[in-house]
């Protein structure tokens, strides 16, 4: 744990790790407010992805199964700054139709 005193730049703390298992997407409101606008990422991981009989998959396994959440950034690593929010969708590369099928499920590309 980092602790400042007064006067200092909490932004020098930074970054800030959350680590949390099986938190509804509401606990994630807290982090953010204390990032900012900063950029920060969000992850959840998932048991299996569900069956996706579409585009002819089962349910998929623990690996590969997450989403991470990009505030700010249009990137993982947090270097190309963004004025909204990106998602990604992780999948297993032999499952890579799983992607795009997972984002139609919610109107997305």
């Amino acid at each position: 744990m980092v602790r400042r005193t007064g006067g200092d730049d909490p932004s020098a703390s930074l970054p800030i790790w959350l680590r949390c298992w099986a938190e509804a997407p509401e606990a994630v409101e807290p982090f953010l407010k204390a990032v900012g606008d900063s950029p920060a990422t969000v992850r959840w991981d998932f048991n299996a992805w569900p069956e996706a009989p579409e585009v002819g998959l089962g349910a998929g396994g623990t690996r590969g199964a997450f989403v991470t959440l990009c505030v700010r950034a249009h990137d993982l690593d947090l270097v190309e700054p963004a004025a909204d929010h990106t998602v990604f969708v992780h999948v297993k590369q032999v499952e890579a139709e799983r992607a795009p099928w997972l984002a139609a499920q919610v109107g997305l590309r």
